[in-house]
């Protein structure tokens, strides 16, 4: 049988009865409702009775796919019993996903409001591809779409439109009912949101005093936040999103590993050392070629060798810079080291790493196993502890120990 299709802006359509029950459809499937493009049956997902039944029930007699995905398509609906492969990875799709590293920004799902309306639109970047989930119609606004939680991939906005989401944030507590749970959630996540916003200003511009300061209020806030409240810190635990986003990860490991100086009886003023360090651990990175740190692939020992000297380029980057205390630096530096000798920059063992260079290891570990990637799924976090734990000659027993309580009352 055969399906006329045609291009629709960026998009092309075809008939909903080319969708084949008990296949799984390689791409993205969007309906369009008043304009506005939503996703109703993820890549990879079952379409079966219900969801032709959804579909029918509304009225759908046409669906879009990215128009990048014409290929795909035609090989669906031209499909034999055999199910459609997946995209194979080429150089024009990883350079097309590093732009996309670059000019999109990774923004935490749990924020959006079902329903609510935004004057941004919403991406997926998922299998190296970037595909449209909800965008404005001609200036207007976009209505977040109610199946955002169980989207694959990272949800991110364009780069000039983080002013846009930063307002929407500001105004997200009033679209929620008088639940103090909820509301309390909602401040977490514009909390660690609005810190994610400052540390990615840090990154592209590493060497700013100005922007050296608002990272060290940004781990002030945090650990301020987190020494008052344990519900806090449960929230921000709770939301965080593990992917490989260099902003996101830093604001993680300084909300784990100012938790797990709390849970070790550090005192305050500690405390808040300890988060400076962790949010500015990750800085040299900014030196790194983004070929090399957005990589989606394992790296090869040349690149490992080069990623190695983001420790030692943060270093330089901050060791005059007064805002930043002594101690802090140290976590910057020591991140990477093992007890047993085997880390890096220095090879550093047992009692010569100080407390913050083991609590940020143990951090840094957990959320980069964590941490999905476009070559793997993210570990769960039972198997990064269970690891961890098999590979106690590197961590602080102690530490860990805390770490896994800390976790376990969350």
């Amino acid at each position: 049988m055969g399906y006329k299709v045609y291009v629709y802006g960026s998009r092309k359509a075809f008939p909903v009865d080319g969708l084949a029950l008990g296949t799984r459809p390689p791409f993205d499937v969007f309906i369009c409702e008043e304009g506005i493009f939503t996703i109703v049956i993820s890549a990879g997902q079952h379409y079966g009775p219900e969801e032709r039944s959804e579909l029918l029930a509304r009225g759908i007699s046409e669906v879009f796919v990215d128009a990048r995905d014409a290929s795909e398509l035609e090989a669906y609906l031209n499909r034999t019993s055999e199910e459609v492969p997946a995209r194979h990875e080429n150089p024009e799709t990883v350079r097309e996903y590093l732009e996309h590293m670059r000019d999109y920004y990774q923004i935490e799902r749990a924020s959006l409001v079902p329903g609510g309306q935004i004057d941004f639109g919403l991406y997926r970047l998922f299998d190296l591809r970037l595909m449209p989930v909800a965008e404005p119609v001609r200036g207007g606004f976009a209505v977040i779409p109610a199946g955002l939680p169980v989207l694959r991939g990272d949800i991110v906005i364009r780069n000039e439109d983080i002013p846009r989401y930063q307002r929407y944030l500001d105004a997200a507590a009033g679209m929620l009912d008088a639940d103090p749970r909820k509301k309390r959630k909602m401040q977490a996540i514009a909390l660690k949101e609005k810190s994610k916003a400052i540390v990615k200003d840090l990154l592209d511009n590493p060497r700013s005093g100005e922007n050296i300061k608002k990272a060290v209020q940004v781990a002030a806030d945090l650990t301020e936040c987190i020494l008052n409240s344990h519900d806090v810190l449960q929230d921000l635990i709770t939301l965080s999103s593990y992917d490989q986003y260099t902003y996101t990860h830093s604001v993680n490991v300084a909300v784990l590993a100012s938790g797990i100086g709390v849970s070790c009886g550090l005192a305050k003023e500690m405390v808040q050392i300890l988060g400076i360090g962790a949010v500015l651990h990750d800085i040299g990175k900014s030196a790194i070629p983004s070929e090399i740190l957005n990589k989606p692939g394992r790296l090869n020992e040349r690149e490992f060798d080069i990623m190695k000297g983001h420790v030692m380029e943060g270093f330089r980057t901050i060791e005059s810079n007064d805002a930043v205390p002594e101690e802090s630096r140290v976590v910057i530096t020591q991140h990477h080291e093992r007890l047993r000798g085997t880390g890096y920059p220095n090879g550093l063992a047992g009692e010569q790493i100080t407390i913050f260079g083991r609590i940020c290891a143990v951090a840094d570990c957990y959320d980069a196993m964590t941490t999905s990637r476009p070559y793997k799924d993210a570990g769960t976090p039972f198997q990064a502890l269970t690891q961890m734990k098999t590979e106690k000659s590197n961590y602080d027993a102690e530490i860990l120990d805390s770490f896994i309580r800390m976790l376990g009352r969350t």
